[in-house]
C-alpha cells in the first residue's frame, strides 16, 4: 500500500463487531473526510469477513490475525505482528471500534510530534457519550486522558503522570513497537495496559492539546475490560507477569520508581470505595458540564453526525 501518510490508525475488526467499524469509518468518510492525513490498518479477527466497502478520502489496509481476539493483551500483540505494515509510517495510533479519534486534532498532534523531537505521543482532550438507541446519542462526561509531562527525568515523569490510558495517543512508531514487543512477554490483559502505560512514561515526554481528541462511549464492551478486582488477584499466572513488569519498569527494583507506578496503582485497585461528599459531588458535576460548555459545538456535532447514520 503506497501511500503520502505518514500516519497510520488502527482498528480491530473483531467477531460480532463489525457494524461499529463500518459506523466508525463512515463517520470519518461523511462528516471528517477532509481532515484526514492518515491510512487506516484494520486488523480483521481470524475467521471474520473483512470489510470490502469503499470509503471517501480513506486508504484502508486489510489484515487477518493470526488467533482468536480476546482481551487487550491479544489485541496489543496482534498489532506488534503487524509492523511489517507499520515500520512504513512515522506515527501511529490504536482506537477501539466504538470510539472515534478526531482527525483535525490528530493532525496537530501530529504536528507537534513534527516539530518537537523529545516528546514520544500526543494526544488532546476526551469525552465518553452514551447510546440511548441506534439514532440517538448524548454527552454523558468528560473523560480523563494522560496530562502532558515535560520533565526529561523519569522519576519524575512517573511523579507527574495521573494514571490515565496512554495508548490512544499518537506514538512515534519506533517507541509504539518497542513497549508493544515488552507485552509480548506477559498474557495478562489488565498487566498489559498497566505495562503500556508506564513504559510510555518511562521512555519519553507526552503532551496533551487542548482541542478535542477522543470520544469513547459508555459502557465500554467486555472485550476492551479489564477483570474485576477479585478475579483478577485470583489469577494464578498473574504474579508472574507483574514481576516482568515491574523489572521492565526498573530493572533495579528501586522503590521511587515502583512507588509512583505500579505500588501507586494497586493502592487504588484495592482500596475500598468509599461515598463521595457533598463537595466532592459538586466539584463532580462542575467539571462535567464546564468541559461541555467549552467543547460544545464539537460534542453536539459529533452526537448529531453519530445518529445520522
Amino acid at each position: 500500500m503506497k501511500s503520502d501518510n505518514k500516519v497510520i490508525k488502527i482498528i480491530f475488526n473483531l467477531k460480532g463487531r463489525t457494524n461499529n467499524v463500518v459506523k466508525y469509518i463512515n463517520l470519518l468518510s461523511k462528516n471528517y473526510n477532509k481532515n484526514i492525513v492518515f491510512d487506516l490498518l484494520i486488523i480483521n479477527e481470524k475467521n471474520v469477513q473483512p470489510i470490502q466497502e469503499q470509503f471517501v478520502n480513506l486508504k484502508i489496509k486489510n489484515l487477518e490475525s493470526n488467533s482468536k481476539i480476546d482481551g487487550m493483551n491479544a489485541i496489543f500483540k496482534e498489532i506488534y505482528n503487524a509492523q511489517n505494515v507499520i515500520q512504513n509510517y512515522e506515527y501511529c495510533c490504536f482506537v477501539e471500534d466504538d470510539n472515534f479519534i478526531f482527525p483535525l486534532t490528530l493532525f496537530h498532534a501530529k504536528l507537534f510530534l513534527d516539530k518537537n523531537n523529545s516528546f514520544i505521543a500526543c494526544s488532546g482532550k476526551k469525552f465518553i457519550f452514551l447510546r440511548q438507541n441506534d439514532k440517538n446519542y448524548s454527552y454523558l462526561n468528560r473523560y480523563v486522558g494522560p496530562n502532558t509531562n515535560v520533565s526529561n527525568n523519569i522519576g519524575n515523569r512517573f511523579k507527574i503522570y495521573n494514571g490515565a490510558l496512554c495508548y490512544y495517543s499518537l506514538f512515534r512508531k519506533n517507541y509504539f513497537l518497542k513497549i508493544l514487543n515488552y507485552i509480548t512477554k506477559i498474557n495478562d490483559d489488565n498487566m498489559s495496559e498497566l505495562m503500556f502505560n508506564f513504559l510510555t512514561i518511562k521512555f519519553g515526554k507526552i503532551n496533551q492539546l487542548k482541542s478535542i481528541y477522543l470520544a469513547r462511549e459508555y459502557p465500554r464492551p467486555e472485550i476492551y475490560n479489564v477483570p474485576h478486582r477479585t478475579k483478577w488477584i485470583l489469577n494464578n499466572e498473574l504474579f508472574k507477569d507483574l514481576h516482568i513488569l515491574m523489572k521492565s519498569i526498573d530493572n533495579s527494583y528501586s522503590d521511587e520508581m515502583l512507588d509512583h507506578s505500579i505500588y501507586r496503582y494497586l493502592s487504588k485497585r484495592f482500596k475500598i470505595n468509599q461515598k463521595a461528599n457533598v463537595l466532592s459531588k459538586i466539584i463532580y458535576f462542575y467539571k462535567k458540564y464546564f468541559f461541555y460548555i467549552l467543547n460544545y459545538k464539537v460534542i453536539n456535532g459529533f452526537v448529531k453526525n453519530l445518529g445520522k447514520l
